[in-house]
């Protein structure tokens, strides 16, 4: 069970006041503009008296709320997925590119609490094509996942092991999948670590589960999906034609079971079934052939389509693990409070939080890389951390973020 942390009432007074303010930093069109111009709030808490860097992280912060408005618009035009702005975190590193020009509107100097802060009003004009022609890409990269293939195959009572070079059903669905468009992990990188595994390549495909040193294998080649799958083969009667005439034509089914692993995140199986594949010619050896070649283009529209409709939503919903250490619990409360205020964080689950070692688990739109992005992009803007600390990010794979907060 996970436990939150408490937040004591003067803490929560303080989170309110945030909240109200977050309105400002919206982006909001006018209708008497073109539709790539957008005028945003950006805010930046002004330290030890300097106005000037403080002016230009409120404009950072205000040009980069006027491109999270645009592209999330597009992509959930273009995808059709509820929080476009969240899904499309991995472009805000990118903002000062697509911001063409832009004019202050108005600048004004208040208090959170004890903190100064500066606020500015500004207009952005945006590179329209440049920006939309970003979102496609990211569409692709996102909705087209990097697939791992791993096949045990049986012809005629015959195993051939998951990475062999006469895996005829593991080579042809690479082939199918990458025809479709489908990016496939380069299966030489598969072989080489098979290689180094043997042992591995025996193992049952049916009863792959979390910790199964296969999906470390697929991790480890690089890819975000892993594909796995059995093939055997089955003689069927010679061909008859209607009308009971018999025929030369000798037949064969091939048939079994397939799943679709997630590999980053909390590892789902989002995807699974079973399919019969036929073949037919005047040699069994052929009909064999065919009948698993026919199973590994049904399996490659199958999977296809399922990696299609599910993926999208597995990247808005993602898990990522985040591990930190230098932060007391006020500091922790305090970055948590941040991270959901100007982060695509969509919920914090505390496993623990101290000071020696934190951990907490995060709903985030996209990979734990995308969310390492953002923070490295957005943690010089108005993480209340910065007045006394630095963050520096260890490490960021397999889903888990490490990062450690250090005194100035």
């Amino acid at each position: 069970m996970f436990h939150r942390l408490r937040i004591a009432p003067y803490t929560g007074i303080l989170v309110l006041t945030i909240l109200a303010c977050a309105g400002s930093n919206s982006a909001q069109k006018n209708p008497s503009l073109p539709d790539n111009v957008v005028t945003a709030m950006g805010e930046a808490p002004i330290y030890q008296g300097d106005l000037a860097l403080a002016r230009n992280k409120a404009l950072k912060d205000a040009k980069l709320n006027a491109i999270r408005k645009l592209v999330g618009e597009q992509i959930t035009e273009k995808s059709g997925v509820s929080d476009g702005q969240s899904l499309g975190s991995k472009l805000y590193g990118k903002t000062d590119s697509f911001v063409k020009k832009y004019d202050i509107l108005s600048e004004e100097q208040w208090k959170l609490d004890t903190q100064d802060m500066i606020r500015l009003n500004v207009r952005c004009e945006v590179e329209a094509t440049k920006l939309s022609t970003a979102v496609d890409a990211l569409l692709d990269d996102v909705g087209n996942p990097r697939i791992a293939v791993l096949v045990q195959t049986v012809v005629n009572g015959k195993s051939y092991p998951i990475g062999s070079a006469t895996n005829i059903a593991e080579a042809e669905l690479i082939e199918k999948l990458r025809a479709k468009g489908n990016k496939v992990v380069d299966s030489s990188q598969l072989t080489a670590l098979l290689k180094k595994n043997p042992s591995l390549a025996k193992l049952d495909l049916t009863s792959v589960e979390e910790g199964s040193p296969l999906l470390t294998l697929a991790q480890d080649s690089g890819a975000e999906v892993l594909i796995i799958a059995k093939v055997t083969t089955t003689d069927q009667k010679p061909v008859v034609l209607p009308g009971g005439k018999k025929t030369d034509f000798l037949s064969s089914a091939a048939t079994g079971p397939y799943r679709i692993i997630q590999l980053w995140g909390d590892g789902k199986i989002f995807g699974s079934g079973s399919l019969e594949g036929r073949g037919a010619d005047i040699t069994q050896e052929v009909s064999r052939e065919q009948a698993v070649k026919d199973w590994a283009n049904l399996v490659s529209v199958k999977v296809g389509k399922q990696i299609k409709d599910e993926w999208f939503k597995l990247t808005e919903q993602n898990t990522v693990i985040l591990k930190f250490k230098g932060l007391a619990l006020e500091d922790a409360i305090n970055f948590k409070n941040d991270l959901m205020e100007y982060t695509s964080v969509k919920q914090i689950n505390d496993r623990k939080t101290e000071m020696n070692g934190s951990e907490w688990e995060l709903t985030y739109p996209g990979k734990e890389s995308m969310f390492a992005e953002e923070l490295m992009y957005k943690k010089d803007s108005s993480f209340r951390f910065l007045s006394s600390k630095t963050l520096n990010i260890n490490s960021s794979k397999r889903g888990v973020v490490e990062i450690e907060f250090k005194n100035k």
